[in-house]
């Protein structure tokens, strides 16, 4: 009678683990809990592109002011004409990426130029996936000037609150206004505080 090798079976060890192995993975990606490498991934990208932009375009309305500081001259026409920040439109705000700067005296007091291809270009990138175009209202010294956009169709997924969310613990609470369990997750950053109340459009419902 042939009997087997004593090492035969020494393969199948390795074979099992393997395959146990496979069918852990298998049953958590099909439970959903592979899911939470995406939403690492999704809390990560807004919190980068939300500080990163806001920063940016701050930095370049600041510019702007600086250089009414400079010169002492703003060119913008009514209702802004004695204002140190870009214009905007008062019934919705206007688009960032529209914006313009009327105090730069290299246009020799002629047309405002773009706060982002005029005089001193700067790129400003697109808004982050799944979020609407950054919005600015210039609401004067008393409603305050600002900035804001919102996930796009409602969405308050887990990943997004928890990148407006430590996107929001970068700025002070002076800079920014952001309530987690709003409704909207509008996500505000102000450009100058409201001496009286605050402007709707800079504030979070």
């Amino acid at each position: 009678m042939n009997r087997l090798n004593p090492t035969a079976g020494i393969a199948i060890g390795p074979i099992l683990f393997v395959l146990a192995m496979l069918g852990i993975l298998a049953s958590v990606f099909a439970s959903g809990g592979g899911s939470s490498l995406g939403s690492a991934g999704i809390t990560d990208r807004v919190t980068a592109d939300i500080v990163g932009q806001a920063n940016l375009i701050r930095s370049k309305i600041s510019e702007c002011q600086m250089q009414y500081l400079v010169n002492g001259t703003n060119f913008a026409s009514a209702p802004c004409t004695n204002d140190q920040y870009p214009c905007s439109d008062q019934t919705n705000g206007t688009l960032v990426s529209t914006l313009t700067c009327p105090n730069d005296p290299l246009t020799g007091g002629g047309a405002e130029q773009s706060l982002w291809t005029g005089l001193r270009p700067a790129s400003l990138p697109v808004a982050t996936q799944g979020f609407s175009n950054w919005m600015y209202i210039n609401a004067g010294d008393a409603g305050g000037r600002c900035l804001w956009t919102t996930p796009t169709g409602g969405n308050s997924s887990s990943a997004i609150v928890d990148g407006l969310t430590r996107a929001a613990a970068k700025f002070t609470t002076q800079e920014v206004s952001y309530d987690s369990g709003s409704v909207s997750q509008k996500f505000v950053v102000f450009i100058t505080l409201p001496t009286g109340p605050v402007d709707s459009h800079c504030a979070v419902p």
